[in-house]
Parts: C-alpha cells; structure tokens; sequence
C-alpha cells in the first residue's frame, strides 16, 4: 500500500512513513493511493469475528508489507486490551431499529483510544529505541490529548505536545492535562478557542523547526486517526445485518475523520445506505453540506464542547475525494481557504458531497430534550454529544427498515454533573475540577511562544 498526498506533488511513501509524520512536506494530508476492495460475501463472512479479529482483517491491506502479518495482528489486538468491556464496542438499542454504538469502553472513556493506543503501539514498533526522537504533536478540546497521554505509556520515550484552549475545555480533562505536564509532556494552554489551537499546531507542523526530531501528529491529520475508525462501520453492520443488510449512521460531528471513515468505509464494499452529518449549533458542516459554504468562524459554547469548533481538517481529504483525487485542484481551494476563511466547491462536487450525506443541526434545547426523552424511554444515560447523534438520526433517517446507528463517543459520566441535572443521571456526580492555568500560556498565534516550549522540551525543561 502506497501514500499519495491531498495537495497534487507525486509523493508516494508507504504505511510506516505516513504513519511517522505530521503533515506530508508539500502540506497536505497523507491519504492512501488506492483502497482495498471487499466482496459482499467476503464481508459477510467475517460475521462471527471477534473485535480485534476484524480489525486486522481491514487494517491490514492499509498497512501493506510495512509490517509482517503476526507483528500486525499482536498489535492490533493488544491495543484494546485494556477496554473494559468484553465486546470493546457494544451496541445498545435505543428504539425500533435505532441503536448506539458505545465507543467509550477504552482508558480514558472516549472513542479517542481506539486511535491512540493502537499509533503508541505502532511508533514504538517502527522506531523502537528511537523513540526519543518522536515528538506527538496536535490540538485537542480534552479527549483527544487525554487519550493520547494515556496511550503514552506504552511508548514512554516518546514525547507529547498538545495544544488546547483557555476557555471551553472540560475541567476534568484539563486537569488530567495539567496533571500530567512534565519534560516529556507539555500541554500548553492557548488564549484562543480550539480553531486557533488547530491552527496554530498546523504552522508548526508545516515549517517544522527541529529536524533532529520526528513530529508526529496525534490528531486526526495523521492517517491512524481515520484507518481506526473505519473499523466501527464494519464492526456495526455486521452486528446488525451480516454485512448484507444495509446499515444507516448518524456521526456527531465531534471531527470529520469519523463521518471520512464512514465514507471510506461505504467505497471498500460496506453497505451503508445512509450517512449523517450531525452537528450542534456550531454548523459550519450542516452549512457546507446544505449550502455550499464552509467558513472559519467564531464557535459557540455548547452542551456538546467536543463539537465546538468550525475548522475540520478531514474535510480536505474528503475535497480530494469529490474532485476525484486532483491535488492540484485540491491545493488551490485549500490555499484560498487558508487565505480568506471561505470555501465553496464546484457545483457538480456539491451535489455529489448532498447525495453522498444527509446534515441537521440540533441546539442545545433539543439536546436536553432528547437526554431526558431517551433516559424515561429507554432507561439510558447518553452525553450530550450521542443525544445530537440520535435526535438528527431518528429525524432523518430514510428508511425505517434498516438500522440506523448513532456513534457514542463518549462515556456518559463525563456529562455526569448535566445529566443529574436533567435527572437522567443516578450515579455520583465529581466535584468540578479548578480552572486554574499552569505552565505555559501562549496567544492564540504565538508560534515563537510555541517554539519557545518545544525548545524547554528538547533541553529537558
């Protein structure tokens, strides 16, 4: 398996380099030269297939010859070995073919492990006692830089650099950050929302100042962060159909490597009949979907913070996808993009992302709502982020006979204080977490400040 890149030079690296990368050096995003193919009846006949089994199984023709089959399956299986739940993502019916795929049964309780602990265990085999050279580097709101520092220790000589904003984190994951800060692991507060953090991450990325070091991304701009996911869709339908009936899901639109996996996932074989775009008020991905016009723009607070945001750098590769895998098409519209904060596709292109997609946005009167309406129908708990998912996919959803799947991507207790709220919630509920900052603090578009903190890394400070 060969990697090209979204932005049209004639790079082609394999599954180790790609791996082992922040952005690709023309910048833009590492995406695979061709996909793999699966038949109906090769599908349907991994049914029975235990979780990581499977995972191998669709994994593996991304991974090429960059890994021998027996190193691959270890690895793979040993990442969700400390999930606790037996099934690792178990569905649980919410109404009449309507269902949550529960993906929050990892470490640190979100779907964020699933990638996380399977790249720890990637880097450390590819660059094995150079691992000391591999500096993690991304954005995060919480989940994501949380489940990257557990993840850490399964390769603890490599380094961690997160970004992630003031205000708008969750306290209980910055103060998992803050706890964790070290020589090794530097989280760094920005005065900024989680835009700027993003995009101050991709600036040093992109002219990366310390060639002695390896960056690696951790965030969802690094090709694990999709391959991963594309595991739920097969793992789902074929709970619920056998890999032969069709199977709709509705994705909170917590990033867009989730709902780009779901498409990969349709174009390898998998019968998915309906995706949909679910996002909160925050709707830069409802407007580009219905509208045309995907802009930069300033994100509210919500009940749903993991979707507070309006920049997704996933959607680039789907872009790349929709003008058929024209880099240079790709760079001119990303480059204005980056320019001015405005992107509208060609015509032809849209109609393809309308047909390809369905998209709501739910406020948070609605997300109350479906909280509370789910938990006295159906005795469960959800966040607020699988509330979004479900309102938008029993409101959408175009066929009432086949299943719809909403992606739980986060444990329920971490919105524990607003289900008891809301009386949907009976267990205890943790004290809030201080909001102090500690360490670094950077504006929102210091990049001296951030190489500042990456030299203190580098000197052990």
């Amino acid at each position: 398996m060969q990697y090209t890149t979204t932005r049209g030079t004639d790079t082609s690296v394999d599954f180790r380099t790609a791996l082992l990368s922040g952005l690709a050096a023309d910048g833009g995003l590492y995406v695979p030269a061709s996909l793999p193919q699966f038949s109906a009846q090769e599908i349907a006949g991994w049914s029975w297939l235990p979780f990581d089994e499977l995972a191998w199984r669709v994994i593996a023709p991304f991974v090429g010859d960059t890994l021998d089959e027996p190193s691959l399956r270890a690895l793979v299986s040993d990442s969700y070995r400390g999930f606790r739940h037996r099934a690792i993502a178990p569905l649980q019916q919410i109404g009449h073919n309507e269902w949550v795929l529960q993906l929050f049964h990892g470490p640190t309780r979100s779907s964020k492990d699933f990638a996380a602990q399977l790249q720890a265990r990637l880097i450390r085999h590819f660059l094995g006692r150079e691992c000391e050279r591999a500096v993690l580097v991304g954005a995060s709101n919480g989940d994501t830089a949380v489940a990257a520092i557990d993840a850490l220790g399964h390769c603890p000589t490599a380094r961690l650099l997160a970004l992630y904003p003031l205000a708008g984190t969750p306290a209980d994951r910055s103060a998992v950050m803050r706890s964790a800060d070290s020589d090794g692991v530097r989280c760094v507060a920005v005065d900024g929302s989680f835009d700027d953090c993003q995009s101050l991450a991709s600036r040093l990325l992109r002219a990366w100042p310390c060639p002695e070091l390896i960056p690696i991304s951790f965030n969802s701009t690094n090709w694990i962060g999709v391959l991963a996911q594309i595991v739920f869709y097969f793992h789902a339908a074929l709970q619920l159909g056998g890999g032969i009936r069709p199977v709709g899901f509705s994705i909170p639109a917590a990033s867009f490597a989730e709902i780009y996996a779901g498409f990969i996932a349709q174009k390898m074989g998998l019968p998915i009949n309906q995706i949909i775009v679910s996002t909160n008020r925050n709707d830069a991905l409802h407007r580009f979907i219905h509208c045309n016009r995907y802009s930069r723009g300033s994100a509210s607070r919500t009940l749903s913070p993991a979707m507070d945001f309006s920049l997704f750098s996933n959607l680039e590769r789907f872009v790349w996808e929709l003008y058929e895998r024209d880099g240079e098409a790709t760079r001119t519209l990303m480059e204005h993009f980056d320019d001015c904060g405005e992107l509208s596709i060609g015509n032809r292109q849209w109609l393809q992302a309308r047909m390809l997609f369905d998209s709501y946005a739910v406020d948070d009167g609605l997300i109350r709502d479906e909280i509370v309406t789910l938990f006295r129908e159906t005795g469960s708990a959800v966040d607020p982020h699988t509330a979004t998912g479900a309102y938008a996919g029993r409101l959408h959803r175009r066929n009432i006979g086949a299943p719809i799947v909403t992606l739980g991507q986060f444990a329920p207790e971490k919105s524990a204080a607003l289900l008891a709220e809301l009386g949907a919630w009976h267990g205890a509920v943790p004290s809030p977490a201080g909001q102090e900052a500690c360490g670094a603090l950077l504006a929102r578009d210091d990049l001296a400040g951030l190489h500042e903190v990456l030299a203190q890394m580098r000197a052990g400070r």
